[in-house]
């Protein structure tokens, strides 16, 4: 954990400034509040590793503070409430939300063991989705045309470049699956290619087969192909690249 994760905690009206120095040793910076005016307007700043809201006997959280926490600023910030094992309304809310939830009462090694959790929750979080963010863009801007389907064929996203090679505008993708688009007389090329795929024979293959648009030109492709599996059995979807050579 970093030494400058900063933790934004409402107390209400309980004193938890006993636990500051335990939190600071942990690599905390903490910021104490009870007041919810000021603890709304902190929520919105979105600039916290982490938010802690008290509702230690309390029935429910003011609607202008949980529209706070559960802002788009807030998004991939980490809410932990603590609550009582009584506070059914407060319990069932940490639910609908999906906060973290801690019972009080607790020691200070498991309140700070729930918050190192959250935080790297929130980090692996993080991480995740800049990496898809990052493929997402390397897919877009893929030098040659690219696209998954489903094992039937079915788009499920591509690129511009492959709107270029194929003559195709967004409509046309919706109207027909990849597998339509080979020439009938090389089909049979692309689906023994797929079947290697499918009995896991080879975890990539390439083939050359002509593929016609809807206008009915034919494109000499050359592509290469891999199987993305949801699990050991099950497979998920195909990628393809596509080269056009003639």
């Amino acid at each position: 954990m970093k030494t400058s994760d900063s933790l934004l905690f409402f107390t209400g009206d309980i004193d938890f400034k006993y636990l500051e120095s335990h939190i600071g040793i942990y690599g905390f910076d903490v910021l104490f509040s009870s007041d919810e005016q000021e603890f709304t307007r902190l929520c919105l700043q979105n600039k916290y590793d982490l938010i802690v809201y008290n509702g230690y006997e309390s029935d429910e959280i003011d609607e202008k503070i949980l529209e706070s926490l559960t802002g788009k600023k807030n998004l991939y910030t980490p809410i932990v409430i603590i609550a009582g094992k009584s506070d059914e309304e407060m319990m069932n809310l940490v639910l609908r939300h999906q906060f973290d939830l801690i019972v009080f009462p607790f020691t200070p090694p498991e309140l700070i063991t729930r918050f190192q959790l959250s935080v790297r929750r929130k980090n692996t979080e993080m991480s995740i989705h800049n990496n898809l963010v990052d493929y997402n863009v390397l897919f877009q801007n893929f030098p040659s045309g690219i696209l998954q389907t489903d094992v039937n064929g079915k788009f499920i996203r591509f690129n511009k470049e492959l709107k270029n090679i194929l003559g195709m505008n967004e409509i046309d993708f919706t109207e027909i699956n990849f597998f339509q688009l080979c020439h009938p007389d090389d089909y049979l090329i692309e689906r023994q290619c797929l079947d290697r795929l499918q009995r896991k024979v080879s975890d990539i293959v390439s083939f050359e087969v002509r593929l016609i648009n809807n206008n009915g030109n034919t494109i000499v492709s050359k592509i290469r192909a891999s199987s993305v599996w949801i699990d050991q059995d099950t497979l998920g979807s195909f990628i393809f690249s596509i080269e056009k050579i003639g």
